[in-house]
């Protein structure tokens, strides 16, 4: 790379390669550099020049530079202006306008204007350096946030999750976590007799996909833009994930497994919900059909009971018996109507553990009900990430 001499009282430039000094003790160019010097026709071929260069120095003294010229020097390469002694106000004002990266106010005795450049070199590689710094820190503290954000949309997820008790809500809510982590794809709840695929909409490659990885070993797939997930009763399947970002392409696999197992452990505690409600209301099918069963029993046998005892006591005064006879005939229905009342006891006994039953799985299923407050705006919830 070379460095490019721009002089304002003659308009001379000079296209040196390395570090030597293009300018003499007068502020002029050096003669021995006659050799590098450039003509330009024009603005825009003076800055097709500039743009080879590594460095621009300008050196100003009793003459402004021509405005166009120093209108298209580009602000991305550093820029130096030596100023001479005695340099009219205009000038110096034409140099504040540029904004260049240092200025030098300077004799142009030998060794002034080498060391000056060095310094400048020096500077520029420190600034260089410390921007660097600047950079790697930035995008330390950047993937500390990123991270921070991804492991709060986490948070926010198992939270809103923890009281939903129906499988479409809780499939339309992980999705919803999904894009706030700006990816899709297709869930599924797997259990035994039944599966779950959310969006419903699957294609039949993506389906074979999510039942392939179902009957496989395998726990969690990335390959190019899919992540796959696969849980004992869940399977996820991540169609776009960032290739092209992989600080982000590990961080969203870890946090996503996070996600899965929260969703996991919440589909199966909907299913364990739903069983325990069947079995209640069988329970108290069954209940119910023996409560009713003990009553017509009762009702039978108390009938039964009451008309044998009338009988036998008709019966007994209507024959031909004794006294001893007929005591005895008597004292037997009079027996049979005392076991009648302790059946109505026992019967009793029974149907209140009935009654106890029937309470009980009544505040069973007050536990299981779901205390959600059903809300749009809450429903519409979503994070976003730094």
């Amino acid at each position: 790379m070379s460095h490019l001499w721009f002089f304002s009282e003659t308009g001379r430039i000079l296209n040196i390669p390395g570090t030597d000094a293009g300018v003499d003790e007068r502020g002029m160019p050096a003669e021995n550099m006659n050799y590098f010097e450039v003509e330009v026709k024009n603005a825009d071929e003076f800055h097709s020049l500039c743009m080879t260069a590594e460095r621009i120095i300008l050196i100003s003294s009793a003459k402004e530079f021509v405005e166009d010229f120093v209108a298209k020097i580009p602000t991305n390469i550093p820029r130096l202006a030596f100023i001479k002694c005695g340099t009219p106000c205009a000038a110096r004002e034409q140099l504040d306008r540029l904004e260049l990266d240092a200025y030098v106010l300077t004799t142009f005795a030998d060794g002034s204007v080498d060391l000056a450049l060095k310094k400048f070199a020096e500077e520029k590689h420190a600034i260089a350096a410390i921007q660097e710094e600047l950079q790697n820190y930035s995008s330390i503290v950047f993937t500390a946030m990123s991270s921070a954000s991804e492991m709060g949309v986490v948070a926010f997820y198992a939270q809103s999750v923890q009281n939903i008790s129906d499988m479409n809500r809780l499939a339309q809510q992980t999705l919803r976590c999904l894009k706030d982590l700006s990816v899709q794809g297709y869930i599924q709840f797997s259990f035994e007799d039944k599966s779950y695929i959310y969006p419903e909409n699957i294609s039949k490659a993506y389906l074979s996909l999510l039942r392939q990885t179902q009957s496989s070993g395998c726990r969690i797939l990335s390959q190019g833009r899919f992540f796959i997930f696969n849980f004992e009763n869940a399977q996820f399947l991540i169609t776009d994930a960032p290739v092209d970002d992989a600080d982000k392409y590990g961080r969203l696999r870890d946090v996503i497994a996070h996600i899965v197992s929260i969703a996991e452990a919440r589909a199966k505690t909907i299913m364990a919900n739903e069983m325990l409600k069947a079995q209640q209301e069988n329970t108290r099918t069954v209940i119910t059909l023996l409560k009713m069963a003990s009553q017509d029993n009762r009702t039978s046998v108390k009938t039964i009971m009451t008309e044998l005892s009338l009988s036998l006591q008709e019966i007994a005064t209507g024959l031909d018996l004794n006294l001893e006879q007929e005591t005895a005939m008597l004292a037997l229905s009079e027996h049979a109507l005392t076991s009648l009342e302790s059946l109505y006891e026992t019967t009793d006994a029974i149907e209140s553990h009935f009654r106890s039953l029937l309470l009980q799985l009544d505040q069973a299923a007050k536990l299981l009900e779901s205390s959600e407050v059903e809300h749009k705006t809450e429903t519409d919830m979503s994070v976003e990430l730094f």
